[in-house]
């Protein structure tokens, strides 16, 4: 009885420590990225399922010839629209 009284004592203390303060969702940001050496900077969005890739890169790989009429516009769940 003394060792569970003992580790429920435990738990009340643990339990009582002071929570850390939940952070705002910072919904999209850029990392650095590096690919051999060519630097860039990638856009994040934690719960987006697609890649974006810096115009940069694509020159320097020579994937293709981009289409400098097009705009890109992704929208999000929330129905909001980001033009990167």
């Amino acid at each position: 009885y003394e060792e569970e009284k003992a580790q429920a004592e435990g738990c009340t203390e643990y339990l009582e420590q002071e929570l850390p303060l939940k952070q705002k969702d910072p919904e999209t940001f850029t990392i650095p990225v590096c690919f051999g050496n060519v630097h860039g900077r990638a856009l994040c969005d934690l719960g987006s399922t697609i890649n974006l890739m810096p115009q940069h890169f694509a020159k320097k790989w020579k994937i293709g010839e981009l289409d400098k009429t097009y705009t890109m516009e992704i929208v999000l769940a929330d129905q909001s629209v980001l033009r990167p």
